[in-house]
């Protein structure tokens, strides 16, 4: 009788540990694996721009000029009219209360890259809204034989792969650096026992700080602070 109930208890005690074993499994399965924690940027890291678009060789690429105060109007409009765009631009990093913000700005005024399907594509576009002109040569016209020789102005066709190198040279210049927080920026200090003492910044520390050289009473102390802790001058 004693070795049936302590048989019974083993069993009972083995199913146990199986259940307990089934929901450790079921809930380290529920629980990815935990990834490393990416390391904190600081605002003094470079920001890089976007990746280099490529350009369509199989389209016809001109330049269009936008009217003043249309530039967004003129690029929704010519997608609009299915054409492909490209408007390069100019990217820099203004730290604001030890945040980076990341401003862009056309690096071309009123000027914008467009890649159409052939001609007959072209004059569709030139009409969208916002568009002022397309970018023309003067090239020798041979329309009419007898014809005086002259001059017309004709679209720019521009070439594919000359346009793919110069789009390349722009993403790659597009790294930019934050404005303000580089070495031997004046600044002064916002916040703690050295509130509105001037300082110099010596260098650039990770996780948003900097050492800065105070001047007390004529004499550099370097301190670290934080970025939001100064004022730029």
């Amino acid at each position: 009788m004693a070795s049936r109930s302590k048989g019974r208890r083993q069993r009972e005690r083995e199913r146990r540990q199986r259940r307990e074993q089934r929901r450790a499994d079921r809930q380290s399965a529920a629980v990815p694996a935990a990834q490393p924690a990416p390391s904190p940027r600081s605002v003094a890291d470079p920001i890089c721009g976007v990746a280099s678009p490529v350009i369509n060789p199989a389209l016809w690429w001109f330049i269009a000029k936008t009217k003043p105060r249309m530039g967004d109007r003129a690029l929704r409009a010519l997608q609009n009219a299915q054409a492909v765009t490209y408007q390069p631009r100019v990217s820099e990093v203004v730290v604001r209360r030890g945040r980076r913000v990341v401003r862009h700005a056309p690096m071309l005024v009123r000027t914008v890259f467009i890649g159409v399907q052939d001609l007959d594509h072209l004059d569709i576009v030139k009409g969208s809204d916002g568009v002022a002109e397309i970018v023309c040569r003067p090239v020798e016209d041979t329309t009419l034989p007898g014809n005086i020789e002259s001059l017309v102005l004709k679209p720019a066709r521009l070439d594919a792969d000359g346009l793919q190198q110069f789009v390349d040279v722009i993403a790659r210049g597009e790294i930019v650096e934050p404005v303000g927080v580089k070495i031997g920026q004046s600044v002064v200090v916002t916040e703690g026992p050295f509130a509105s003492f001037p300082a110099v910044v010596e260098e650039v520390l990770p996780h948003d700080r900097i050492k800065v050289a105070v001047s007390i009473f004529g004499k550099a102390s370097p301190i670290d602070l934080d970025i939001a802790q100064v004022q730029i001058l």
